[in-house]
């Protein structure tokens, strides 16, 4: 074996460890981008949406019943009294 024999083997050896490195290198980058997106779409913190308190039926009426009534208008349309009326009902007022 000649000094030019082991040149040419170790830069084909040099080639082939360069090959498999970016190989190595590529699939770690796809693997963090595959991590990184779902982190992104884990949902870290998020609680269930509380639902707002119930009505207290019987309890007579509140500040909104008290603006409800202080809202009337005696020159109203019939619909706008629809409207009123279905808020009254609604509201338990």
């Amino acid at each position: 074996m000649s000094i030019e024999d082991v040149a040419e083997r170790a830069d084909v050896w040099s080639e082939a460890i360069r090959k498999i490195v970016r190989a190595i290198v590529a699939a770690g980058v796809a693997l963090a981008a595959a991590i990184g997106g779902l982190l992104m779409w884990w949902p870290f913190g998020v609680t269930e949406a509380e639902e707002p308190p119930a009505l207290i039926g019987g309890a007579g009426y509140g500040a909104q019943c008290s603006q409800l009534y202080s809202a009337i208008d005696h020159t109203w349309t019939e619909g706008q009294w629809a409207v009123w009326e279905r808020l009254k009902n609604d509201m338990d007022c």
